[in-house]
Order: C-alpha cells, then structure tokens, then sequence
C-alpha cells in the first residue's frame, strides 16, 4: 500500500499533533471535516492518506482475484476494509480474509483474521516496519507483504510483542501457504504474475 505519512488535508483545520481515536475519527467524519475519509486509515493515533498508482491497483486487483478463487469461501475477502486494532488504530490493508462474512456494528477484530496483506511499491519501510509491528503486537498470525520492485513476498508468522519471530522472504517458485489453509499452494510467480516484475 502506498501511504502519505504526512496528516490528511481536511475541510476544516484541526490540530496536527493531536492523538485521534477511532471514536474521535468516525464523529469528525460524520460532521464533514475531511475531504475523503474512506481514504483515510488511523494508525497509533496518526491518520494517514492511503494513495494508489495504477501499479499498485492493478496488481492488488490480481492479488485479490487470485486468492478469492481458491479461499472465498471458506474464507472471505475484504478488500481495503478497516481492521479494528485497538482504540487509536484502524488501518486499512490492501487485501485480508476472515473467517466471517459479516460482523454486525463493527469492524473486524484481529482474532476474526486469517490472513492480511499489504502490496507495497513505495511504503516496503513502513509496510515491514511499523505495519508489521502494530500488526504483531495485535497477534494477527498471517501476513504477507508484497513487494511490487522486487517481486518478492515477505511472509510474517509467530507474532510477539517484539514483533514476528518468524519472517520468510519468498520469490520465484518459493511455495506459499496461507496459516488457515495449508493444503492450499502457490508459488510466488502464480500469485504476483509476470506483471509484478519491473
């Protein structure tokens, strides 16, 4: 995912320094304050504009097309949909599946997850950084970066409160396997194609 870490422009000033909530969030949100707020995520108290090239787009379109056939259902996609992380963190992931379809009122939990993805081609550093940190320290057990220059697969697995203990960069014919779903296989080239290469 390609993120602005600077803060979002709003209709309405706001104080850039100030630590949002997701309470915080959605009723500044309801009263019009920013310009787009579905492309917004919150992350440790710091909203963050999510941008997207074409690049990114269309291989997050693939991605997604790729791992519906063969995991939607058992499993069901949601697609840059918010994951509620704690109360001053919601971000927005390319790609995750979970194990329910719905979740009435809210939005889904760590627990409800059995797999997050982000695609990066500009943010690796803050995808493999303070993503997979947050995403570690909130026991989500599966996630993979996509790194859209390298075509590589980062896949993260045994989070602690450091952060995964287990970190596997996978490319080429590398198998990958999502935690839910052993039995089902791919490698990293069926999954990113010849359009992830530069």
């Amino acid at each position: 995912m390609t993120t602005t870490l600077a803060p979002p422009v709003p209709l309405k000033p706001t104080n850039k320094d100030h630590h949002w909530t997701a309470e915080d969030f959605y009723r500044a949100a309801a009263a019009g304050e920013f310009d787009d707020p579905d492309r917004l995520e919150l992350v440790h108290g710091r909203l963050n504009r999510i941008m997207q090239g074409d690049r990114h787009a269309n291989l997050c379109t693939r991605l997604s097309r790729q791992l519906r056939r063969v995991l939607d259902p058992p499993l069901f996609a949601r697609d840059e949909k918010p994951v509620h992380i704690a109360f001053d963190g919601e971000p927005i992931p390319d790609v995750m599946f979970t194990y329910q379809e719905q979740y009435e009122g809210r939005h889904p939990f760590p627990e409800d997850l059995a797999l997050l993805v982000e695609v990066s081609d500009t943010s690796a550093a803050y995808d493999l950084g303070e993503k997979a940190l947050l995403y570690a320290q909130a026991g989500i057990g599966d996630y993979w970066v996509v790194l859209v220059n390298e075509a590589i697969i980062v896949r993260h697995r045994e989070p602690t409160a450091e952060g995964y203990k287990e970190v596997t960069r996978l490319a080429g014919t590398d198998a990958l396997s999502p935690l839910a779903m052993p039995e089902v296989v791919w490698t990293i080239d069926a999954l990113l194609g010849a359009r992830s290469n530069p």
